[in-house]
């Protein structure tokens, strides 16, 4: 048994910060442009400033991304508050401190700082400070410029801001997302992949002694109700040790895969097969009675008989030895198995090879 192996995307923390920059680099280009046009130019010097620097830091994000978090932090607050102070509250640049909320979450994460969660909630505390304060001081003093043209296009400005603010929060949202769901899907396969180990023998895949013990104990509660027949065929392989006295244990373990493989080959679906312990396999067969399965049984026994298992240069034969019972025997759970097995030590008994 076996599943395909899901490969898991994670969206690399360089890619991220890459894009934060680049639009950092398009948000002070504008706003650089703004300030030339209309004459307020020191915030036309701050953005040349910002844009450079954003400008180096593309350059810095594969190995420093700390580095550029920690600036990007600091120039957003700085820009915000400066803007606010010079052209005032109504054009929406101290949205961006509300914006540094979540991305800061999200980016503090990524990069494994030491304590994320209170680090990134100090980071909400200082933005939250900052837009109290740009807002206070734009309610209690006037801004240092003010023209009819910065009048009239406020509201531009302001729906700009806001189309910037929305757009990277849904952008970063729907990475957070693909994420989520990234960490979902690998956390599922995960739990697959364990309840595979949980459940299966490793060396041939088939279900284990555990899992198969399960399987029966239900369905011999269900034959209490239903008198829904089933039979058990308990299989060893005769003269195992020899092969690993003689070729080593490593040609145990390719007879063990290719009986497994070959027993696989001819149980129906609605079957189960385990292996039991050692060179012990158990079947279930659903809906069986015991000659039925005394049939089933022979047909395992000369289909093993003929098959020849390749090992090195080697061409090894086998056989098995089977002990069939069915639930109409047993007096209890229990009763079961140590019908199964009798029957196969009988057959060990009387010369292997055979079906009891």
């Amino acid at each position: 048994m076996s599943i395909g192996n899901k490969k898991i995307n994670y969206i690399s923390n360089e890619f991220k910060f890459t894009l934060c920059v680049i639009v950092c680099v398009i948000v002070h280009s504008s706003v650089m442009v703004f300030g030339w046009f209309f004459h307020v130019y020191p915030l036309m010097i701050f953005n040349i400033f910002s844009v450079a620097i954003y400008t180096l830091c593309l350059f810095l994000v594969k190995s420093h991304q700390r580095l550029v978090y920690y600036y990007a932090f600091v120039e957003i607050v700085f820009h915000s508050f400066v803007s606010v102070i010079l052209i005032g509250h109504d054009f929406g640049f101290s949205m961006y401190f509300i914006l540094l909320v979540p991305i800061s979450y999200n980016m503090l994460y990524s990069i494994n700082v030491k304590r994320p969660i209170l680090k990134s909630t100090v980071v909400s505390v200082i933005s939250c400070f900052f837009y109290a304060l740009c807002y206070y001081l734009a309610k209690t003093r006037e801004p240092i410029y003010q023209s009819q043209q910065l009048s009239d296009i406020t509201p531009y400005v302001y729906v700009v801001n806001i189309m910037f603010t929305y757009g990277i929060l849904g952008t970063f949202s729907i990475l957070f997302l693909l994420e989520t769901e990234a960490a979902f899907g690998e956390l599922n396969n995960k739990n697959k992949e364990l309840g595979i180990l949980a459940n299966t023998d490793p060396l041939t895949g088939l279900y284990n002694r555990r899992t198969m013990a399960e399987r029966i104990k239900k369905l011999y509660g269900d034959y209490k109700g239903n008198k829904t027949p089933f039979s058990l065929i308990i299989c060893d392989i005769d003269d195992f040790k020899r092969f690993n006295d003689t070729y080593g244990h490593d040609c145990g373990d390719a007879v063990l895969k290719s009986i497994a493989k070959e027993l696989t080959s001819l149980t129906r679906d609605r079957d189960y097969l385990c292996r039991w312990g050692g060179e012990e396999f158990l079947i279930l067969l659903n809906c069986i009675e015991i000659e039925k399965a005394r049939e089933i049984a022979e047909r395992f026994r000369t289909n093993i008989e003929k098959m020849e298992v390749s090992y090195n240069d080697l061409n090894l034969h086998i056989s098995m030895t089977f002990g069939v019972a069915c639930v109409v025997e047993a007096e209890s759970y229990n009763h079961l198995f140590k019908i199964a097995d009798e029957r196969l030590y009988e057959g060990k008994n009387s010369g292997k090879n055979c079906v009891k």
